[in-house]
């Protein structure tokens, strides 16, 4: 039926008038003027929403002021549609002319519209009576383009106590930091916008690239629209109207952690297709001010509620946190595999992957080797080396050389290493007292060496008698092969007095049990032990709790270690005040792709310099381990635990590490850089020293490293989480740098990012910051485990 519009009536229709004068200046009529006719589109999909089409369809019909023309598209479904013309036979209801999809239903709509405003209401919205009476005496002012209401969720069932009020876009409602008066804004609201017609007619509608398909938790199709048409009008405007308000129903279903998750990752992908459309700058600018101050001002308040009682404000204040790295993780997707229907640009085909590298150290004392290029996995030939640079046994710097055909020189290599690392080896050379390099041709110090050999090095002073006595800690899960290249490594460390304490957190494979075993009857250094409740934070616990050492270092069961490391970290206990030394981590083998970007993501290489932080800053250390530069701390420090070092070689003083609780069994991955950042936040000193040389079995597998990746984030983001909820005082400073961590996270060229090679691939980064961004839902859970199980 064709309904006609009745008057502009209302006592509503002058107050919105005042409010428009009152927004976009003198301009605006003053007083009433002639009532438009408005057209109302209603885009249905499925016979399971059928009650609330029939609710929403209702409501428009209701209207106070009464709409012009009913429009009713059924998106692809012939039996919805028979039904919807059987029970609306004066409605105009018509099939989706165009590709399955809201946005391609819409314009469909639009199509058969006929009055001068178009209206947009979702088939599960009910409007106000009052809805349209609120949002057309807008247009009475020409340059408005767009209007938009406010919609209240409409729960089926209680709403989630996680669920934070700023991310009700979620569930497609208004969210807390919308407008709350008559204001203009960049988009309207999806389920309950309006435009004029005469506008949309001038542009090609809404992008079927974009806007929900089906049950696909996808969006953002009236965002990319309204930056359009504000393009062709750039004196237009987009008005939000707080009173012209509709209930948007929110299903079970949608009342989950599953879909909150699906609907932020899709919202991120779908705002990196609006960026490559309009711009980054028109296409994230709203975003950008909603991250920098109403998501920070929800995590406090949540974290307030905690304080004040209610314990659920700490699962809105991660929810905050994990749907904005959900969210930044989907636009990172998005990107990166350039996935946008609407510019037509295919999915670039999957890249073979990183030729292996050549794995190799070199003493500058004892010579210069020839490198082959050949000997590679399966046959192949090796591309390029990573080669670790040592002069009497100190680490001076990694060199990554390319290998041409039939491999490097010694020369060659020595050219090189002169190159990239002649000041680290002068400056080691004058600490010993030795001449520096001699400015001759490189090609005359190849095999021969840089330097001259038999000299002592100052670097490694004689371990003061009697040696303080270590207990090494090993813990392991069932992975024999890798534990017992591990023993044989610990077996000939170069240090007098230390013992081997090996966690066997899977005894019921009695394998570890029976290697263990066998070695200890010939090295009474080496001792068993069990812990059967899963995870390396209880065995690690468990390990400290047998310790008989004053100082307790830990290796992971996957390591092969220098003969020095030992020696390497007790060096690195350099004043009282130290109570922790982590060491450098380097790849055993880069056969494949996989152990390959694992380097490249950085995630265990710290470097050949030697370092120092505290809770004010870290700064380098001279050869001889005097302070010699102070670092501007990071914008994050000292929130930045991966920059300490890695569980997989790090040492303790015993008392400490007890005093500060041990490990926490909470974070099943993380437990690691918590303690380190939780010795760095207590006062204490951390030193890194790069002489302490692990050798990592990278895995070779890219669904390992994947499982990896996603850890890893799990783990920052759970001790984030654990900061914010636990110190006032890291709940402060974290807040106010939520948004330079994230662009940190998130920038190419950031430190973090700035080892990751094209090539490089883009979903190890979108695992990595889903992870990250379901950290915090991981820890809330395991800490409400913990405490039922305390209680």
């Amino acid at each position: 039926m064709t309904i006609h519009a009745g008057s502009a009536a209302t006592s509503s229709a002058s107050s919105s008038t005042s409010e428009v004068v009152a927004v976009l200046g003198p301009e605006a009529p003053a007083g009433p003027g002639p009532a438009l006719a408005v057209t109302v589109v209603i885009c249905v999909y499925t016979e399971q929403r059928w009650p609330q089409i029939i609710r929403a369809v209702g409501s428009v019909l209701a209207q106070d002021v009464p709409a012009a023309q009913v429009v009713v598209v059924v998106d692809h479904n012939p039996a919805l549609l028979e039904r919807a013309r059987a029970t609306f036979p004066e409605l105009t209801v018509v099939p989706s002319t165009g590709p399955r999809g809201l946005s391609a239903a819409r314009n469909t709509g639009l199509a058969q519209a006929t009055g001068e405003i178009v209206a947009f209401l979702d088939d599960d919205a009910e409007a106000e009576p009052d809805w349209l009476a609120r949002l057309l005496p807008h247009y009475r002012d020409g340059r408005v383009l767009a209007v938009g209401g406010h919609a209240v969720p409409a729960w089926e069932e209680e709403r989630p106590r996680w669920l934070p009020p700023e991310f009700d876009w979620v569930v497609g409602c208004s969210f807390t930091g919308q407008p709350t008066e008559v204001t203009p804004v960049r988009n309207v609201i999806g389920c309950n916008m309006s435009f004029r017609r005469s506008v949309l007619d001038r542009t090609a509608g809404f992008d079927p690239a974009l806007g929900r398909v089906g049950r696909t938790p996808v969006g953002c199709e009236e965002t990319e629209l309204c930056i359009r048409i504000r393009q062709l009008e750039p004196d237009g405007v987009v008005l939000h109207e707080p009173a012209a308000r509709v209930r948007h129903r929110v299903t079970v279903d949608r009342a989950t952690w599953r879909y909150f998750r699906q609907r932020c990752f899709s919202e991120g992908r779908s705002k990196a297709v609006v960026a490559r459309l309009v711009g980054a700058d028109a296409g994230l600018a709203t975003e950008r001010a909603y991250t920098r101050r109403t998501l920070p001002a929800g995590v406090r308040r949540g974290l307030r509620q905690v304080r004040d009682g209610d314990r659920a404000g700490l699962l809105r204040s991660a929810a905050i946190v994990a749907g904005l790295l959900v969210t930044a993780a989907g636009y990172v997707s998005a990107q990166a595999l350039r996935a946008s229907q609407a510019v037509g640009t295919p999915v670039p085909r999957r890249r073979a992957g990183p030729a292996p590298v050549r794995v190799l150290a070199v003493e500058l004392s004892e010579g210069m080797p020839d490198v082959p290029d050949t000997g590679g996995p399966d046959g192949a030939r090796y591309g390029a080396a990573q080669v670790l640079v040592r002069l009497h046994g100190q680490p001076l710097g990694l060199v990554d050389v390319a290998l041409p055909a039939g491999g490097l020189t010694a020369p060659a290599l020595s050219a090189a290493i002169r190159a990239r690392l002649s000041a680290a080896i002068d400056e080691h050379l004058l600490y010993d007292g030795l001449p520096t390099l001699d400015p001759l041709d490189a090609a005359a110090a190849g095999e021969a060496g840089l330097v001259a050999a038999g000299a002592s090095c100052r670097c490694h002073p004689a371990v003061v008698e009697p040696a303080p006595f270590v207990s090494v800690v090993v813990p392991t899960c069932g992975r024999t092969p890798l534990l017992e290249s591990t023993l044989d490594s610990l077996a000939a460390l170069d240090y007098p007095h230390y013992e081997i304490v090996v966690v066997d957190n899977a005894p019921q494979v009695a394998a570890t049990a029976r290697v263990v075993a066998a070695r200890a009857a010939d090295d009474p250094r080496l001792r068993y032990t069990s812990e059967p409740r899963p995870g390396v934070a209880h065995a690690r616990n468990r390990g400290l709790a047998e310790a008989r050492g004053a100082i307790v270092a830990f290796a992971d069961d996957d390591v092969t270690l220098d003969r020095g490391w030992l020696r390497s970290l007790v060096d690195g206990f350099t004043g009282d005040d130290v109570a922790g030394v982590t060491g450098q981590v380097l790849a055993r083998k880069l056969d494949t792709p996989s152990q390959i970007w694992l380097e490249q993501y950085g995630g265990y290489g710290k470097g050949c310099q030697r370092r120092r932080f505290d809770r004010a800053g870290s700064a380098t250390l001279d050869a001889g381990g005097a302070r010699r530069v102070d670092q501007p701390p990071p914008s994050l420090y000292p929130y930045l635990p991966g920059s300490y070092g890695s569980g997989a070689n790090m040492a303790f003083r015993a008392d400490v590490l007890r005093r500060l609780g041990g490990f926490d069994p909470r974070l099943r991955t993380g437990e690691d850089i918590d303690v380190l950042l939780r010795t760095v936040l207590a006062g204490h000193v951390l030193t890194y020293e790069p002489g302490a040389v692990v050798w990592h079995t990278h895995r070779r597998e890219l669904r390992a490293l994947r499982r990896t990746m996603f850890r890893y984030g799990v783990g920052l983001g759970a001790v984030i989480t654990k900061c914010l909820a636990a110190d006032p005082t890291a709940r402060r400073e974290l807040l106010g740098r939520l948004p330079g961590g994230v662009a940190y996270a998130l920038r190419p060229g950031s430190a973090r990012n700035g080892r990751k090679q094209e090539g490089y691939p883009a979903s190890l980064t979108a695992l990595e910051l889903c992870g990250l961004a379901l950290g915090p839902a991981y820890y809330a859970a395991a800490a409400a485990r913990s405490g039922r199980s305390r209680r």
